[in-house]
């Protein structure tokens, strides 16, 4: 390391000065005041740019305008900090496509062993990053229709709670497709399915883009309708039983929804709310 900082020619200086220019990681490395003045082979032939166009400030061009003040902010901070950092961004790669790069920097002192700068090595974590987020909403979404499952439901009935006691009330809507059973019987399970994506779906186009709309399981529906409380739901349970009856109707079955409504009220529990809803749902199912 000393010997790149040093531009130290002798055979350990060029050692680790070749060592760094074929590392697969790309690096860089700047003087004490922030200047970069070095990139390694990785980094000009993942970016397509030459050493001039990267020095000092010319690196920044690469990264994504929505990334670059909240880099600048931690490399400026620790840059006077001297401590190592680990940051993410994303930065343009030679074919235009902006790829997501971890940056691990840390200061390094030189040959009389006072502070020469920092040098950082970066490594392309975009295909992990879209693999944790695929992950994650499959923890979140019903595998069948797309919708959040009933663990995000709960998460966000949570959140409703929170803004409730703020004076924002909002309402919980327990919905179950009458006679799907039937449906399912008479025509099968992959008829069945695709009944579900499709009032999923319906239901979906029906409620507020701001309202939150899950699959609890089996042929039942959850909406939390943000801002509107259970007086105020009446009309959306009508407007969503219409389509869910269109929506059977399209498809030759005579289907129907039984809807039953709470109120998210500040302090509450969420499995009492989700218990009244589900109460009042299988009593509007008796009621017919």
């Amino acid at each position: 390391m000393s010997g790149i900082a040093g531009d130290d020619r002798g055979s350990t200086g060029e050692f680790y000065l070749t060592l760094l220019e074929e590392f697969p990681a790309l690096i860089w490395r700047s003087t004490t005041s922030g200047v970069c003045d070095w990139f390694n082979k990785t980094w000009l032939e993942f970016t397509g740019r030459t050493m001039e166009q990267e020095y000092g400030s010319g690196w920044a061009e690469g990264v994504h305008p929505e990334d670059l003040d909240r880099c600048v902010q931690i490399w400026l901070a620790n840059l006077e900090s001297r401590t190592p950092f680990v940051m993410d961004y994303r930065l343009t790669r030679r074919d235009g496509v902006f790829r997501w790069i971890r940056d691990y920097g840390r200061p390094f002192n030189g040959p009389d062993g006072e502070f020469a700068g920092f040098i950082g090595a970066c490594y392309d974590i975009t295909d992990m990053r879209e693999l944790a987020a695929e992950l994650d909403f499959l923890a979140t979404h019903d595998a069948l229709t797309g919708v959040p499952n009933r663990r995000a439901f709960e998460a966000e009935v949570a959140r409703a709670i929170a803004f409730a006691g703020r004076g924002t009330a909002s309402s919980v809507l327990f919905a179950d497709i009458d006679r799907f059973k039937v449906c399912n019987d008479l025509r099968g399970h992959e008829f069945g399915d695709m009944i579900l994506t499709e009032v999923a779906k319906a239901i979906k186009a029906t409620v507020r883009e701001v309202d939150f709309v899950a699959r609890i399981g089996g042929d039942e529906f959850a909406v939390l309708l943000w801002g509107q409380g259970v007086d105020d739901a009446d009309g959306v349970r009508s407007r969503l039983a219409a389509v869910v009856a269109e929506t059977g109707a399209a498809h030759s079955m005579d289907i129907g929804l039984s809807i039953g409504a709470a109120a998210v009220d500040a302090g509450a529990n969420i499995s009492q709310i989700l218990s009244e809803a589900d109460r009042r749902m299988y009593e509007a199912k008796r009621r017919g």
